[in-house]
């Protein structure tokens, strides 16, 4: 079955307002890196480190609620990139999705983003 980018979206808020492992190792490319300011400090994660660190933080298990706005889509050929807005636990973000489509499925090969709030 082929995913659409938004889909792909879609899915990386639900993993992540969940903490959902699986499916974060399901839109996430294995060697991604996560990288962005939180809380005045610069983290760059592998995704590994990163849901241990969700995990930790019993991220999504405290509240289920998560918002995010789909601000632009930029695509050409097998590549994309997303702008987005999110809301976990209160906390607001602007994140940039770097993606690549193989098989038919998008999968998320950076993320960036900064803590807004």
């Amino acid at each position: 079955m082929s995913e659409t980018i938004s889909q792909t979206v879609s899915d990386y808020v639900q993993a992540m307002t969940y903490a959902d492992a699986g499916l974060l190792r399901d839109v996430f490319d294995p060697r991604a890196s996560i990288v962005g300011n939180y809380e005045g400090a610069t983290e760059w994660l592998s995704l590994e480190d990163f849901i241990h660190q969700l995990r930790s933080a019993d991220q999504g298990l405290q509240e289920q609620h998560s918002e995010f706005e789909i601000l632009g889509i930029d695509k050409t050929g097998d590549t994309a990139s997303v702008k987005l807005t999110t809301r976990f636990s209160g906390m607001g973000f602007s994140e940039y999705l770097s993606l690549l489509e193989r098989d038919k499925n998008w999968t998320i090969v950076h993320k960036l983003y900064y803590l807004t709030e």
